[in-house]
């Protein structure tokens, strides 16, 4: 609370301009100069009605209009919160923008964390995609994808153990996975490889992995992956947090 002065930031209650829009302008000065940095809680409106004078009923549109202009977020049960940047990637064809190179455009530092690493088998539109034979099994692996150590992306990926022996999970710890890939196995994805992208609700497990409350809006993005001759690679989904990522096709 004691972040936003009193004695600096005043508000002009003879001005024309709205004092909302003044408590606004405040706000958003001290989010844009680092007072208040990203995932960082701000004051309750109790709080800041007192700290300024005015009605709640002020400071809740302010917070309203700030949430609504992507400056906060509310969560509840637990306040509001200064809203992280969006990171932007794009999509197009042989330029599909990687997640460490979406970040470092949007200045943020990447990171990734193996969850999970395993043999196990298909399902069957692994298996047809993949073109697997029966019983032939695929490498599983779970990563967490960070922006500047905030969850971002929760990724699934499957890769025939055919096309990629001795797959080497630490490799991928804060590394990037498309660079180990084309390095280590020669991978180059082919213009034809798709992806679809649908939206869902975060379950409690999907919530906890990303930082989410259950509920919250989370994409899927489904990739597969074929090489220039056209022959499969591997399939991905990607659980990403609505909230804190954007997508251009």
């Amino acid at each position: 609370m004691n972040n936003l002065r009193k004695d600096i930031f005043m508000l002009n209650k003879n001005s024309i301009q709205p004092l909302y829009k003044q408590l606004m302008d405040i706000i958003t000065s001290q989010i844009k100069n680092g007072t208040y940095k990203p995932g960082e809680k701000i004051p309750t409106e109790p709080e800041l009605a007192e700290l300024y004078q005015v009605s709640r009923i002020t400071v809740r549109r302010t917070v309203e209009e700030l949430c609504t202009q992507g400056y906060l977020i509310k969560h509840q049960g637990k306040g509001t919160f200064v809203k992280s940047p969006m990171i932007f990637r794009k999509f197009e064809s042989q330029k599909n923008m990687s997640f460490s190179e979406s970040c470092r455009q949007n200045d943020r530092i990447p990171k990734s964390h193996v969850l999970s690493f395993c043999k196990k088998n298909a399902n069957t539109v692994t298996s047809d995609f993949l073109q697997l034979a029966p019983n032939e099994e695929v490498f599983f692996l779970e990563r967490l994808l960070l922006a500047d150590s905030i969850p971002v992306i929760d990724v699934h990926t499957w890769l025939p153990t055919r096309l990629f022996p001795d797959f080497d999970p630490n490799a991928v710890e804060n590394g990037s996975f498309f660079e180990y890939i084309k390095n280590t196995y020669c991978c180059t994805i082919a213009e034809s490889s798709r992806s679809t992208i649908s939206v869902t609700a975060a379950s409690p497990d999907m919530a906890k992995t990303l930082r989410l409350s259950s509920g919250d809006p989370v994409l899927i993005l489904d990739s597969y992956m074929e090489a220039p001759d056209g022959s499969p690679l591997y399939i991905s989904r990607e659980y990403i947090a609505g909230s804190r990522y954007t997508i251009s096709f």
